[in-house]
């Protein structure tokens, strides 16, 4: 009953982020079309790394240390002062390189130097998203599963209401100040929960240093850093070749029909992360990991094609209902982009297995083959067939993944033995 409980709230403030950002989408596509939608892809981008980033990473090892050591004190708080220390030195060293190459980013993401500002807004912000990074951390590994539940759907709301505000008002550049705001939100909340909510004080929160535990939450922020600067800057780069070849606009449409396939893949992954994972974590043999690989299989694979299927049948609908009849010509990106996403789950139910066998090496390998083969059938396809390209890279990209990541797995299994 307890699990159901838990796993009611998760779902809940899942779907309450969900909704919040097609919400958001939905409103940047009317007030500021499919150009607009692709020029904000490049600063969703940029966010997306900057808000994992904040803080060194550490939230991921924090929710960790936290639930092993929440019982003794002095080791609780050595954990959490030496996350303080790699979150405080991480937010200067990122908010002193944001500061200085303002102009050059913006140059870069946008092809114009008049968002520099923008980005010089979210050098001081994202020390605001380092501490809500170490909250959060600390919520979830004490397991304040409500509390984690009612912060987050509290924080999409204000968050999600600043970004239509300034979409609304001040167009492309008041919802670039939005989206800094919507992760930012949740601070508001996690502030008074963390000295009336755990009864923590000020003092417990300053910075540590023991090499030990500092060089643990380093080994978290590395993976991090691949994980996020491959895919986002890959995403990054995909979106210059689709506008050198075409225009902001097909950026757009390319990416609405992503936008689409995060929301739905979004459920999915959460189970895998949830459920799969720890379980294959837990097992011991490797005909057990092949076995449990394979129910999963069983189960995942119809359910995604169900999904995928409908997905493509009420294409139409989906485009109106989240964005407006401008992004109708997107329907052609449908087909490849959902074969991806199949391809792309396939892919990694088999490549959690080193995830679970915490196999570094192996993790940051893959992340990297990803992004570069991503990025270099781009630059194919879409000099060739335009920007539905982008599509057909992303197809192929997984259909190649998930036959290398099935060669790695027998040979694995074949192996026999323990895991």
């Amino acid at each position: 009953m307890h699990f159901l409980k838990v796993g009611l709230l998760f779902a809940a403030s899942t779907l309450s982020k969900l909704l919040a950002g097609l919400i958001v989408v939905k409103i940047i596509a009317v007030y500021i079309g499919a150009d607009g939608l692709g020029r904000l892809g490049q600063f969703m981008s940029l966010m997306s790394m900057i808000t994992i980033l904040a803080g060194g990473g550490i939230a991921t090892g924090l929710v960790k240390f936290v639930a092993q050591h929440r019982d003794e004190k002095v080791q609780l708080r050595g954990y959490i002062g030496a996350a303080s220390l790699v979150g405080l030195v991480a937010s200067i060293v990122l908010g002193a390189i944001l500061l200085a190459f303002a102009t050059p980013l913006s140059h870069w993401l946008f092809g114009v130097n008049e968002y520099a500002d923008v980005i010089r807004v979210l050098a001081a912000a994202q020390f605001a998203l380092a501490c809500t990074n170490l909250l959060m951390g600390l919520v979830n590994g004490h397991k304040r599963v409500h509390a984690f539940a009612v912060i987050n759907g509290l924080g999409v709301i204000v968050g999600a209401s600043g970004v239509a505000v300034g979409c609304i008002y001040w167009g492309i550049r008041g919802a670039m100040y939005g989206l800094i705001w919507m992760p930012v939100a949740n601070i508001l909340f996690l502030v008074p929960w963390y000295f009336w909510g755990l009864r923590f004080k000020l003092r417990e929160l300053m910075p540590v240093w023991d090499r030990v535990k500092t060089g643990q939450f380093l080994q978290f922020s590395l993976m991090l850093l691949v994980s996020v600067f491959t895919m986002q800057m890959a995403q990054i780069v995909m979106r210059h070749i689709i506008e050198a070849n075409n225009s902001w606009v097909q950026v757009g449409y390319w990416q609405a029909v992503s936008k689409i396939s995060d929301a739905y893949l979004q459920f999915i992954t959460v189970v895998l992360a949830s459920y799969y994972l720890p379980r294959l974590a837990e097992l011991r043999s490797r005909s057990e990991i092949g076995k449990e690989v394979w129910s999963v299989y069983k189960i995942a694979m119809p359910v995604l094609a169900a999904l995928s299927l409908t997905i493509f049948l009420a294409r139409d609908f989906i485009i109106l209902l989240l964005f407006s009849p401008d992004f109708l010509p997107m329907k052609g990106f449908f087909p490849w982009q959902l074969m991806g996403d199949a391809f792309k789950i396939a892919a990694y139910i088999g490549g959690y297995v080193a995830v679970a066998r915490a196999s570094t090496r192996i993790y940051i390998g893959a992340e990297i083959f990803q992004s570069c083969t991503l990025v270099t059938l781009c630059y194919f396809f879409v000099g060739k067939f335009g920007a539905v390209g982008a599509s057909y890279a992303y197809c192929a990209t997984y259909i190649i993944y998930f036959t290398v990541v099935q060669a790695g797995l027998q040979i694995y299994l074949r192996k026999g033995g323990d895991a």
